[in-house]
């Protein structure tokens, strides 16, 4: 009976000091992600342009539906070849630190409908 009550206090000390996720100082801004140098994403309320070696690319229309999660629909294409207007991405931040987050992301598209699953990190930029 005691090790029922330790391990109860454990789980629910564990639970009391989880970290809550603050996305509030990244819903906007310019993004980078360290793994993909030449291109980054200006995000101003509800509208993310993406630029790949300083050109436009694409401008997706931005919707937050939680504190942490948003929907982008694409509504300009200015070149990107794997990117087409009506493309969907589903993203919730999953993990902040002090200017990064990690975003699990499924995309929709017409040769994904059901979506792909991946991750990305990025990282704010001084603008």
């Amino acid at each position: 009976m005691k090790k029922i009550i330790f391990f109860s206090l454990m789980l629910l000390g564990t639970i009391a000091y989880a970290q809550k996720l603050d996305c509030n100082k990244f819903r906007n801004g310019k993004f980078a992600a360290p793994a993909f140098p030449d291109e980054y994403a200006i995000r101003k309320d509800s509208i993310e342009d993406c630029y790949m070696n300083g050109k436009l690319q694409t401008v997706w229309s931005v919707k937050w539906l939680s504190d942490c999660k948003l929907e982008r629909i694409c509504i300009k294409n200015f070149g990107a070849e794997n990117v087409k207007i009506g493309d969907k991405s589903l993203c919730e931040i999953t993990y902040t630190d002090d200017e990064c987050i990690t975003f699990s992301i499924r995309y929709f598209n017409e040769e994904n409908p059901e979506g792909i699953d991946f991750e990305r990190g990025l990282c704010l930029q001084k603008e």
